[in-house]
């Protein structure tokens, strides 16, 4: 009796039924990742991890979190106090914690600032640094959040300037001639890194 052609049938269709049934798995993996990694629009109007990812990751800190009636910082104002001068790295001393709720337009999204002022050589000193919303009225500073720091040139206080919820710039609290304040613009920051990196 001759042999039954179906299982040479099976055999050379079996390498292409495999490759499509890996395809398959991988395109299965591919959306299960994508899911994973979904973003959503925050109070803030800006894009940023669904609501518990921020708490999850490690290099966020629990900075803030508000009450209908007061402010309870997670982390101590003598500890975000040394991660200023820290990160400052040029004999800055930070003696001034807060964290301030930027003027918006009546469309803005609400932005939160952790802002932490001082004195360097008796010149007026202050750095800030945009919190990001984790839930329930919780803020946490990110690694990659831009930092704004101003260093003053004969003026004894300067002031962040604000349009719809960013920082746009800097004033003197005294217009005299020759005073000013310089605005520095960084990318990230590293307050709580272990190795920070001082502004230069």
């Amino acid at each position: 009796m001759s042999p039954s052609p179906i299982p040479s049938l099976n055999m050379k269709y079996f390498p292409r039924l495999l490759g499509l049934g890996l395809l398959g798995l991988l395109i299965s993996l591919l959306v299960m990742a994508c899911e994973t990694t979904k973003h959503t629009t925050n109070e803030f109007g800006s894009l940023n991890p669904i609501e518990g990812d921020v708490i999850l990751r490690p290099e966020s800190r629990q900075i803030v979190h508000f009450t209908d009636s007061s402010a309870e910082y997670k982390t101590p104002r003598s500890e975000l106090a040394q991660a200023f001068i820290r990160q400052f790295g040029d004999g800055t001393v930070v003696d001034k914690i807060l964290v301030r709720k930027a003027p918006i337009g009546p469309q803005g999204p609400v932005v939160y600032y952790l802002i932490g002022v001082g004195l360097r050589n008796g010149m007026f000193r202050a750095m800030a640094l945009p919190l990001t919303s984790g839930g329930d009225n919780t803020f946490y500073l990110s690694p990659t959040a831009a930092r704004y720091t101003i260093t003053s040139v004969r003026c004894p206080a300067c002031f962040f300037n604000f349009e719809n919820g960013r920082i746009v710039g800097t004033s003197c609290g005294e217009n005299s001639t020759g005073s000013n304040c310089d605005l520095k613009i960084d990318s990230n920051n590293s307050l709580f890194a272990s190795s920070p990196t001082p502004s230069r």
